[in-house]
């Protein structure tokens, strides 16, 4: 079970733009971007920031000034990978690889904020079916996303009393776990003697994002030609008979 957890949240606007060097409008435009944790919202209506807050702050900063990347990389790099090491992403970049990529420790701020989103009984259900993992109850920030996605998909009406148990992602686990094996053994294990180490490795940072797009696009025209399917074999009420 991955509980709330109650988080401190002792700076204001002012002492963000001391602590960090950045300008009031550029904190807003950032938190309109999705880039910060949610602040903390007083009786008056005031906010009120975690110090996960001035943490990433300061890691846009240097991502700015040390890598120069724009904040829609930035974003990218959110997504994906969490608030690593400005030396990890350097790495990264170097390397051009996912094989030796990080998967770091989501903030106990951005656990709090995802836990409030979902039953206890989701929790557990996900780390009963082995989807999320605690490392001394921490939770890495691949196991964040798939709460973010859970949580997102309760809210978007698939709930218990619809119909939907957590159970149900199981589906998905195992399809998934199947099409990596027949993957591995029909498309990877075929070209390994081909090339070397880097070129495969460069070959599977090219190839795994283009994977990715098409498997969803595959899904979802199997989904639909599957629901045209059940549409098409509804019985057809018969005409009444006449006299």
């Amino acid at each position: 079970m991955l509980p709330a957890m109650a988080v401190a949240t002792p700076y204001r606007m002012r002492d963000l733009v001391r602590l960090t060097g950045v300008s009031a409008p550029t904190i807003h435009f950032y938190a309109q971007q999705g880039l910060l944790p949610e602040p903390h919202k007083t009786a008056g209506n005031q906010a009120e920031y975690p110090e996960a807050t001035v943490m990433r702050l300061r890691w846009i900063k240097a991502m700015q000034t040390q890598l120069r990347l724009p904040l829609r990389s930035i974003r990218s790099v959110l997504d994906q990978h969490g608030q690593i090491a400005v030396e990890d992403i350097q790495a990264l970049m170097a390397l051009g690889h996912l094989l030796e990529e990080p998967d770091p420790l989501a903030s106990s701020e951005e656990l709090a904020a995802v836990a409030s989103r979902l039953a206890p009984a989701d929790l557990r259900a996900l780390a009963r079916l082995g989807l999320v993992h605690t490392r001394g109850g921490a939770t890495s920030h691949s196991d964040l996303r798939l709460l973010e996605l859970v949580a997102a998909t309760r809210e978007a009406g698939f709930t218990e009393e619809a119909g939907f148990r957590i159970e149900n992602i199981a589906v998905y686990r195992d399809a998934v776990e199947r099409l990596v094996a027949d993957e591995l053994s029909r498309i990877v294990e075929p070209v390994v003697d081909r090339h070397d180490p880097e070129t495969l490795r460069d070959l599977v940072r090219r190839g795994l994002p283009l994977a990715d797009q098409l498997l969803s696009l595959l899904h979802r025209r199997a989904v639909q030609a599957e629901l045209r399917r059940w549409i098409d074999l509804e019985p057809v009420e018969s005409e009444p008979a006449t006299a």
